[in-house]
């Protein structure tokens, strides 16, 4: 059977599996259908950082403050916020008016009851570390001081505080209704203020959202996850399709409208299709292989140096990204400002240099395991285009595959020796150095344990200008680039299409689709 015949044969199959289930629900004039990858990991804000869950839960859920395209912080759910003159208590003016999607008042009441939940070790909420004092920023309490008045107070100042607040790898450090809790004390519901609300998930098939005809938008211009934010379209529908072959054939029958994050090697086929509209955007996501540097043949620095200089980064955007991306060795993306010379330092593919690296660290050719994702076409590829570059330098890479679920508590356990980890986009970087580094006796999901990295990054988070935050980024690439505690070998560019019904969408620095402003035209036929 020829190439073009199997191909042709695919996408038949392909199409057939969206019906007739998937076409009912793209063909209404009113509802925008959207490829999920994965199924959603939880309900609640902040409970697991991939882009499936954080999707959906950023049209439901806000913050008090969010973060811009460029990473400043804006306000969402605070009419005005007040520092003290000491820099520990940050005093919150919600905005009138605004209501959860279950008809009630938002007040101070809900916000502290939020990160109640947030701060308690018991709820075991992901962001915790941010904001229980490992890195800088210690949240004491939250007081409900009257109504629409909120306070929080730190241990001590912290410059990065608002930012942390904003984090949307969090979902803004949403706050929820005490009613998303069932009688257990389970979160069972999503009930935010965002401008869709929660109709329906059918686990592994589905998640549907309705536009929340209560939404109070903000005045200013779209901006990152700021500004005005309406919800043009009464439902939203979310389908999983963990299938790339399956989600591409969607968008070119019209059963599906948007496939956000396509992977490169379908770049080609949906760019040419009509009918589609294809657009890339360079993210702040970093691709990266993060290494156990307490692994007995790993802890040796120079290894670890070796299979960075083994690495082509620009072959490897090439082959892998359609070119799309962009190489970097650094932990601070190059849609960052704090992307300068410094951080386009450690790129260079060097094999006689990785060569004699391996000599002095008495390497000889000791397998070393790679943990990668079959669900994930990009971090099956890198394996796979990363073994053969280190082959050429003499070093013994194999390759095991495994669920992504199965990855995903691998990394966070830390029991692997290398792993390929695409990170999810931080548009403020100090996020990413707050990713990765830490004590592995206290945190066990932490890459780089260094006291003199985690000096600087508590420096960092206490730097109150752009000078000095830059001066602190370059000695923390420099400090990584002596310990290459992880390879960094790309940042991520973001291929979306759309189908011809969708206007207003536009991909982002952000990475996860923005589904309010963005309207449908016309009946699918």
């Amino acid at each position: 059977m020829t190439m073009t015949r199997r191909t042709a044969l695919k996408a038949t199959a392909a199409a057939l599996l969206l019906t007739p289930g998937m076409r009912v629900l793209a063909a209404t004039d009113d509802s925008l259908t959207v490829v999920l990858t994965s199924d959603i990991r939880g309900l609640m804000p902040g409970s697991g950082p991939d882009i499936a869950s954080g999707t959906v839960r950023q049209q439901i859920y806000e913050g008090l403050v969010c973060w811009r395209a460029d990473g400043s912080v804006a306000p969402m759910l605070a009419q005005s916020i007040t520092p003290s003159e000491d820099g520990k208590r940050y005093k919150f003016v919600l905005r009138s008016g605004v209501r959860f999607h279950n008809g009630a008042p938002l007040t101070a009441k809900e916000v502290a009851w939020t990160w109640e939940r947030y701060l308690d070790p018991k709820t075991a909420w992901a962001g915790r570390a941010t904001f229980d004092g490992s890195n800088g920023i210690k949240v004491v309490a939250v007081h409900a001081i009257d109504d629409m008045t909120v306070e929080f107070e730190l241990a001590a100042p912290s410059a990065a505080f608002l930012s942390a607040l904003a984090r949307a790898d969090l979902d803004s450090t949403g706050i929820a209704h005490p009613d998303c809790l069932d009688s257990t004390g389970a979160w069972k519901q999503a009930i935010g203020t965002g401008p869709y609300r929660l109709k329906e998930w059918r686990p592994k098939e589905l998640v549907e959202l309705e536009r929340f005809e209560g939404y109070q938008s903000r005045s200013e211009a779209p901006d990152g996850l700021a500004g005005a934010k309406k919800p043009l379209v009464q439902r939203v529908i979310l389908r999983v399709v963990p299938d790339p072959s399956t989600a591409a054939a969607g968008v070119r029958s019209g059963a599906l409208d948007l496939y956000s994050d396509v992977p490169p090697d379908l770049y080609g086929t949906l760019k040419n299709a009509n009918g589609v509209r294809t657009s890339t955007v360079q993210t702040a996501s970093v691709l990266t292989i993060p290494i156990q540097t307490r692994d007995p043949l790993l802890s040796d620095a120079r290894i670890r140096q070796a299979l960075s200089k083994s690495l082509d980064r620009q072959a490897l955007v090439q082959a892998l990204t359609e070119g799309t991306s962009r190489p970097t060795a650094s932990l601070v993306p190059p849609t960052s400002k704090l992307y300068g010379e410094v951080q386009k330092r450690g790129m260079e593919l060097d094999l006689d240099g990785a060569r004699k690296l391996l000599a002095e660290a008495g390497y000889r050719g000791q397998p070393i395991t790679l943990l990668t994702s079959k669900q994930n076409v990009l971090m099956s590829n890198t394996a796979v285009a990363c073994q053969g570059l280190w082959q050429a330098a003499g070093i013994n890479v194999q390759i095991e595959v495994m669920e992504f679920a199965a990855l995903y508590d691998r990394y966070y356990s830390g029991r692997y020796q290398m792993l390929v980890w695409n990170v999810t986009a931080y548009l403020d970087p100090i996020f990413v150095f707050d990713r990765f580094i830490g004590d592995k006796n206290k945190q066990v999901d932490r890459v780089w344990d260094d006291a003199g990295a985690r000096q600087l990054l508590h420096q960092l988070f206490e730097a109150g200008d752009d000078a000095t935050r830059q001066k602190l980024a370059d000695a923390l690439h420099e400090l990584y680039l002596a310990q290459m505690p992880m390879l960094v070998w790309s940042s991520r560019g973001q291929i979306d299409a759309v189908g011809p019904r969708v206007d207003g969408y536009a991909g982002w620095p952000g990475s996860k689709p923005r589904l309010w402003n963005v309207s449908v035209k016309g009946k699918a036929s």
